[in-house]
C-alpha cells in the first residue's frame, strides 16, 4: 500500500511539472535563468538559441541533475554539441528525463548567426517524445527562437520564445506551454555582471528573475540568483581551466526544498 501511495504521488507530481523541467545548465540555474541576454554557452540551444552565436569554438556540454529534491526518479540529463561553420553555428541537443513509469526524451537541432556582431539570432527545431507505462508514447515537433542585441560593450538585451508554433499533442490548446522570455545584462565592472529577466507563460502570471556573476579570479566565478512566481533562491560556482569549464548550482523551492545540478563543457 505504501509503495502504491508513493507511485501515485510521483504521478501527480509529474502531471504538474510535465513540460516544465528546468532547462540546463548549472550556470543558468545558479543565476535563476535571469541570463536571457547572455551567450557563449552550449546549453543555449535549450535556453536562448541566439547565445550560440557567441561561441568561438566547437564545444561539447553535459548537464546532470541526479536526484532533484531527493527523488532519483526525477533525474534528468542533457547533452549539447556545437559546430562552427562558414554559414553560422549549428548545434545538436539531447535530453532524457523521468523513470520507468513516465519518461521524456528530446532532440534539438539549432542554428545561430549574427548581423555585424551586434544582433544575434537563433532558431531551434525540437522533437520530443513522451512515454507513459501502459499508455504508450507520443512524439511531436515544436520550435523555439531567440535574439540578443548588443547595445554597448556593457549592456545586452535578449529575448526568446519557446513553442512559437503553438504545437499541441492532441486537439486541446496550450498542452505544450508557449513561453516568452525577455532580459537585460549589465556589465557593471569588468568582473561583475548583473542580470534581470521576466518569464511569461501563456495563461500564467509572469515570473521575475534576477542574478549576478562575479569573477573572483580568471578561473573562479561565483553566482547568485532569485526569482518570483515561484519564490526561489539559487547560487553556484564555476571553474574555468581552458578548454574545460565545470559548473555547480544549488537551488531552493518553497515547497520541495533544495536540489543540486552539475554541468561540464569542453572546447575543441
Amino acid at each position: 500500500m505504501k509503495r502504491l501511495i508513493i507511485i501515485l504521488s510521483f504521478l501527480l507530481f509529474l502531471a504538474n511539472i510535465s513540460f516544465a523541467q528546468e532547462n540546463p545548465g548549472a550556470k543558468q540555474i545558479a543565476l535563476s535563468h535571469s541570463d536571457v541576454a547572455l551567450g557563449g554557452n552550449p546549453f543555449s540551444v535549450f535556453n536562448n538559441p541566439a547565445g550560440l552565436s557567441e561561441i568561438k569554438s566547437n564545444v561539447i556540454g553535459i548537464y546532470y541533475s541526479p536526484s532533484p529534491f531527493g527523488l532519483s526518479e526525477l533525474a534528468s540529463g542533457f547533452g549539447a554539441l556545437t559546430k562552427q561553420t562558414s554559414f553560422g553555428i549549428f548545434s545538436l541537443g539531447f535530453m532524457k528525463y523521468g523513470f520507468e513509469l513516465y519518461k521524456e526524451t528530446k532532440f534539438a537541432l539549432g542554428y545561430a548567426n549574427n548581423f555585424a556582431e551586434k544582433f544575434l539570432y537563433g532558431l531551434v527545431i525540437n522533437y520530443k517524445n513522451i512515454s507513459i507505462k501502459n499508455y504508450g508514447s507520443r512524439g511531436f515537433v515544436f520550435y523555439n527562437a531567440g535574439g540578443i542585441a548588443k547595445l554597448s560593450d556593457e549592456i545586452n538585451i535578449g529575448f526568446s520564445l519557446e513553442n512559437f508554433s503553438r504545437t499541441t499533442i492532441n486537439d486541446e490548446p496550450d498542452q505544450i506551454p508557449v513561453v516568452f522570455w525577455f532580459g537585460v545584462s549589465f556589465n557593471i565592472i569588468s568582473d561583475l555582471t548583473i542580470f534581470s529577466a521576466v518569464q511569461k507563460e501563456l495563461n500564467f502570471n509572469p515570473s521575475l528573475r534576477f542574478g549576478a556573476e562575479y569573477f573572483l579570479t580568471d578561473f573562479l566565478q561565483i553566482r547568485f540568483g532569485t526569482s518570483r512566481e515561484p519564490d526561489t533562491f539559487s547560487g553556484g560556482v564555476g571553474i574555468s581551466y581552458l578548454p574545460l569549464q565545470f559548473d555547480y548550482a544549488v537551488s531552493s523551492h518553497p515547497d520541495l526544498g533544495f536540489t543540486h545540478q552539475f554541468s561540464f563543457s569542453a572546447s575543441f
